[in-house]
Order: structure tokens, then C-alpha cells, then sequence
């Protein structure tokens, strides 16, 4: 009769320690699904949710934001005290262009002004 008790308790504990070993195995594959998921895998195409996470992204962000073009594109002018010229340099944006201005003839403008200023102070010997 003790037999049929040590094989039962044998046999509860091998049952035991595979149900043990099938529970680490499912957390597991578990684990490696959600890694897998939160890198969002798409076949070698970029993460959005990465990109938009990104540092990258808030200054290209940034970058492309007209109304931030226009701010700096005041401030160099008002820095050279030229404080009425912003809606001139963007009439002659739409008059070169012959469309809306946007964040990069902005800036290109701002850089051309900006040159044309510095060389000026230049040749005129101009001390700020």
C-alpha cells in the first residue's frame, strides 16, 4: 500500500514539474511575442511609433514648421533692425516662387538675406 502512495506522490510530482516547465515555456514565448510586438516587426519597413518617439523626428518636426521659419526669419530681421521687412520677404517669396511661402524658402531667404547683410557690413566697414 505504501508502494501505491510513493507512486502517486512520484507521480504528482513529475505532473508538478512538467505543468512547472510547460507554465515557464508559455511565459516565455509569451515574453518573446511581446518583444516582438512592441518592436512592431513589419517585414524590414521603418517603425512609425519609433520614429515619431523620436528626437530626429521633433526637429525635422521643427524643422518644417512654417510658423517657426517666420519667427526666425523676424528674428534675424529684427536683429539687423529691420523690423518692417517680414512682409515684404514673404510678398517677394510668392512673387519669385509664384506660391504659398513654406518653411524652406523661408529659411533660404533668411540665409540669403542674412548673407547680403553680412557682406554689406563687411564692405561698408559697419561696427556693431
Amino acid at each position: 500500500m505504501s508502494d501505491l502512495i510513493r507512486m502517486s506522490a512520484e507521480q504528482m510530482r513529475r505532473k508538478g514539474m512538467l505543468n512547472a516547465e510547460q507554465r515557464r515555456k508559455r511565459e516565455q514565448e509569451y515574453n518573446m511575442k511581446v518583444e516582438q510586438m512592441s518592436k512592431h516587426n513589419v517585414g524590414g519597413l521603418y517603425d512609425i511609433r519609433a520614429i515619431k518617439k523620436s528626437k530626429q523626428f521633433e526637429q525635422q518636426k521643427n524643422h518644417y514648421n512654417i510658423e517657426q521659419a517666420r519667427s526666425e526669419l523676424e528674428d534675424l530681421l529684427q536683429a539687423n533692425r529691420l523690423y518692417k521687412f517680414s512682409f515684404e520677404t514673404e510678398e517677394f517669396i510668392k512673387r519669385i516662387s509664384g506660391r504659398e511661402a513654406d518653411s524652406y524658402t523661408i529659411r533660404e531667404t533668411g540665409k540669403f538675406i542674412s548673407d547680403l547683410i553680412n557682406e554689406i557690413k563687411v564692405k561698408y566697414e559697419v561696427k556693431e
